[in-house]
């Protein structure tokens, strides 16, 4: 799977950059693939925001200590994903697109090249198809402007159908833990040409 996220990431940043729906299914392929995109970023010159939890960061922070040399280390910022998501105390597109776009200027500012990779969860499941939704579009249209990569994972036994489909009409590529795919304009996963 490395060699697919580093592919697929070194088009997306030849392009505008790139929104990615990640459904997870194992945490274990999700802490390799958060590994493996953060390397791929950080060989492909990029710093790397990940927005993760308490519990799932310090997994992957092991593997990379492993794997990166401490100036490489060094790129990588780490972001509490309860703190991003619920900065205001509940799940606000608004407040939660001004949190990142304050996060990321000060890179864009000196020209540093950024990806992201965002575990996105939520406390409550009431409405949260709407805000998610919302939050999805507002997230697009941010990664185009700044011409960034962006991961959005989500935890598959927490996105019933619904939900999903909201997501793959919010993003651009759909990826699981074993593949990287393009999504359609009516919304079906396809091969990337």
């Amino acid at each position: 799977m490395r060699e697919k996220i580093t592919e697929q990431t070194k088009k997306l940043q030849q392009s505008n950059g790139g929104h990615i729906f990640y459904e997870y299914q194992s945490e274990e392929s999700y802490i390799q693939n958060t590994v493996s995109y953060i390397i791929a970023g950080i060989e492909q010159g990029d710093h790397v925001i990940v927005i993760e939890n308490d519990r799932v960061y310090p997994k992957i922070e092991r593997q990379l200590r492993n794997e990166l040399k401490k100036e490489d280390l060094e790129k990588v910022h780490r972001v509490n994903n309860f703190d991003f998501y619920c900065f205001k105390g509940d799940f606000n597109s608004a407040t939660i697109i001004s949190y990142f776009k304050k996060f990321v200027e000060p890179f864009i500012n000196k020209k540093v090249s950024i990806r992201t990779w965002a575990h996105v969860e939520w406390a409550d499941q009431e409405q949260i198809t709407y805000y998610v939704g919302e939050y999805e579009k507002e997230v697009d249209k941010t990664v185009i402007e700044f011409g960034t990569t962006t991961v959005c994972a989500y935890d598959e036994r927490r996105v019933p159908p619904h939900l999903k489909q909201a997501l793959l009409s919010c993003h651009r590529y759909y990826m699981t833990d074993e593949d990287v795919l393009c999504i359609s304009e009516d919304f079906r996963t396809v091969e990337c040409v």
